[in-house]
C-alpha cells in the first residue's frame, strides 16, 4: 500500500498545482521569497497522515510552473474562477481527468512571502481511485537559502528521493 499512498500523495500535489494554477497568471498569487521551502501535506482518506518535501525554488521556477499550470489545465478545466482578497486566494475549478470530473474549492492563504497555508476540498464524480471526496492541505514555509546539492525546481520527497519538477514539466511540454 504504501506506493499507491505515495503515489497518490505526489499525484495530488502535481494535480493540485496545476489545478489551483490553470488560467490564472503570476499576477493572480503572491510571489514566494526565492529559496528553500518545507512543505508538509496530508490527504484526507490516505492511509498514511501525510507528506513532507522539499522544494528549492527561484523567480524562474515559479514563473515556469505557472505557464505549466495553464497548459496542463486549458484542455481539463471548463470552470476556473479565481478571487484574491489582500493575501488569500480563493479558486473554484471544475476539471475532467480521465472519467472523472473534479470539482475544487481552493484556498490559499499567505503570509508575506515566506508562509502560506493550501486546503483544496474536492468532489469527484463518478469516484477517483474508490473516493468521491478529499481534502489537501499544504502548509509552506521558507526555510533559508537552497542548499548547495540542490538547484531551482529540486523537489526532496521523503525516504530522500529527489525529483527536479523543472524536468517534469520539460518531458511534458504544452499539458
Amino acid at each position: 500500500m504504501k506506493p499507491v499512498n505515495s503515489s497518490l500523495g505526489l499525484t495530488a500535489s502535481f494535480l493540485l498545482a496545476c489545478l489551483i494554477v490553470g488560467p490564472a497568471g503570476a499576477e493572480d498569487f503572491p510571489p514566494r521569497k526565492p529559496g528553500l521551502w518545507k512543505i508538509d501535506m496530508s490527504v484526507s482518506g490516505t492511509q498514511k497522515p501525510g507528506h513532507q518535501m522539499q522544494m528549492c525554488i527561484d523567480a524562474a521556477t515559479d514563473a515556469e510552473m505557472y505557464k505549466f499550470g495553464m497548459s496542463a489545465s486549458r484542455g481539463m478545466c471548463d470552470k476556473q474562477e479565481i478571487a484574491r482578497s489582500g493575501s488569500t486566494v480563493t479558486v473554484d475549478s471544475t476539471c475532467k481527468l480521465g472519467e472523472s470530473r473534479i470539482t475544487t474549492h481552493t484556498v490559499i492563504a499567505y503570509d508575506g512571502d515566506t508562509a502560506y497555508r493550501t486546503e483544496a476540498k474536492s468532489k469527484f464524480d463518478p469516484p477517483m481511485m474508490g473516493r468521491s471526496e478529499s481534502t489537501t492541505t499544504q502548509d509552506a514555509k521558507w526555510v533559508g537559502p537552497c542548499p548547495a546539492d540542490m538547484q531551482p525546481g529540486d523537489m526532496l520527497m521523503e525516504k530522500g528521493m529527489k525529483i527536479n519538477i523543472k524536468q517534469m514539466m520539460n518531458a511534458h511540454p504544452g499539458e
